[in-house]
């Protein structure tokens, strides 16, 4: 059976219903769902549960995470919430599972996950597929001299990780990531994955470019591996204009969720979503300063 994890929060609600919706529709053997639960109502639940109702559906598993864990780590304004450092916990929560397949809520699933969950690691704790966005200088400088990556061009986006949780927790990667975000609080500038890239280093297997395709690099007929929304825009937001829409809401009209799209109020919606998206919090803001001060 196949052992997928995600970090649900009610802002990505429709996303979470698609990914696991899309990673059962294309799995060959029964599919358990675990669900880290940051701020999902009871509704919320029934919802994402109704919409995971297939032959081929194991284990439904809810579990709550409390933000005060992480009330301490950096937030970004490409990523406000800290909700994704909850992936750090996956080895904690599931106590009693070998082996899991990490997911971000903002995918469709096109190919057999039960490939990835039988994968050889070969002796790695972790297998991911390397970051599309490192190859620039900025970014190469940004890896060398702030994360102190050895080799800048290893460094993996953590939208999927298969996760040998026996490895993660003989090895305390959840505490050690935990350390290293705290300690390096301003220089982690993608939060939870520039931590997992230095816990990890040298400890990862590079997975096929197909098992995390940002939606810009995806062809229009994609359909082995996985489609990644990266970006600050989403397909349920009213003001998402690229590729996969409507086969993202294809997904969605096959959950719970049928019928529902982003309210768009002749455009009013759109221009709200790119102010809110605009507005850094306070935290940010000293964080920046402070940064800014330093450096002077």
């Amino acid at each position: 059976m196949v052992n997928i994890v995600i970090v649900a929060t009610a802002n990505y609600l429709w996303g979470a219903a698609v990914t696991v919706r899309s990673a059962l529709e294309a799995c060959s053997t029964t599919l358990n769902a675990y669900v880290i639960s940051v701020d999902l109502s009871p509704e919320d639940r029934r919802r994402l549960f109704d919409s995971w109702q297939t032959p081929n559906v194991g284990t439904i598993k809810f579990v709550d995470f409390d933000l005060g864990q992480v009330d301490k780590l950096r937030s970004t304004l490409l990523v406000k919430s800290k909700s994704p450092y909850a992936r750090f916990f996956i080895p904690e929560y599931l106590s009693d599972v070998s082996r899991c397949i990490y997911l971000d809520t903002d995918l469709i699933v096109c190919s057999d996950l039960k490939e990835l969950q039988t994968l050889d690691l070969q002796g790695k704790s972790s297998a991911c597929v390397i970051d599309g966005g490192i190859d620039t200088p900025q970014q190469q400088q940004r890896l060398r001299d702030k994360l102190k990556l050895t080799n800048p061009r290893q460094y993996f986006n953590s939208g999927v990780i298969v996760m040998d949780l026996d490895a993660w927790r003989r090895g305390h990667i959840q505490s050690k990531a935990l350390t290293v975000a705290q300690d390096n609080y301003d220089l982690l500038d993608q939060m939870d994955q520039d931590a997992l890239n230095i816990v990890l280093a040298d400890d990862w297997l590079v997975l096929d470019p197909k098992w995390n395709t940002s939606k810009g690099r995806a062809d229009v007929g994609f359909s082995d591996g996985i489609i990644h929304f990266l970006g600050k825009v989403k397909p349920w937001h009213a003001d998402y204009a690229a590729n996969f829409q409507d086969r993202w809401f294809a997904i969605l009209d096959r959950t719970a969720f049928s019928g529902q799209r982003p309210v768009r109020l002749f455009g009013v919606g759109a221009a709200y979503r790119r102010f809110a998206r605009s507005i850094p919090t306070l935290e940010m803001v000293k964080g920046k300063l402070r940064r800014i001060l330093r450096s002077a």
